[in-house]
């Protein structure tokens, strides 16, 4: 797995995370080896980029221009195992709860695509005025 890897499957926007292949942990970041069993034995597998906020922080202290305040960054407990740091966008921060449903939306970026999270279908956010990364 490699860095390149994870850069074309964001361009093909869907997300993919390690899968050893002696144990079946899935896993990001991607790496060498297995992080449970230390296999080198990996493949990758598709996810479905659906999961949940496992805890967040709102920032408000604007660090990049690209980046206006208020901003979420979150922890997503992805539906497969794997847990990622991203943001939350089209969703006021002060909407944003641990627990709340959100799928992966991919948005471009300086030539590379990134995946964000949104708001799910199910998860009622009650505006989806942007925030987040400038387009």
């Amino acid at each position: 797995m490699s860095r390149e890897s994870d850069t074309r499957a964001a361009a093909a926007r869907h997300l993919e995370a390690a899968q050893c292949h002696a144990c079946g942990h899935v896993f990001l970041p991607f790496g060498p080896v297995c992080p449970r069993c230390w296999s080198d034995r990996l493949g990758k597998r598709a996810l479905t980029g659906l999961g949940e906020v496992a805890t967040f922080t709102v920032y408000r202290q604007q660090y990049h221009p690209d980046f206006p305040t208020p901003y979420v960054i979150a922890l997503v407990a992805l539906r497969e195992g794997p847990r990622m740091i991203s943001s939350i966008v089209d969703c006021p921060p002060e909407a944003v709860r641990v627990g709340m449903a959100v799928r992966v939306r991919f948005k471009p970026r300086c030539e590379r695509w990134l995946p964000l999270f949104v708001p799910a279908a199910d998860a009622a956010c009650p505006a989806t005025a942007h925030r987040g990364l400038k387009e």
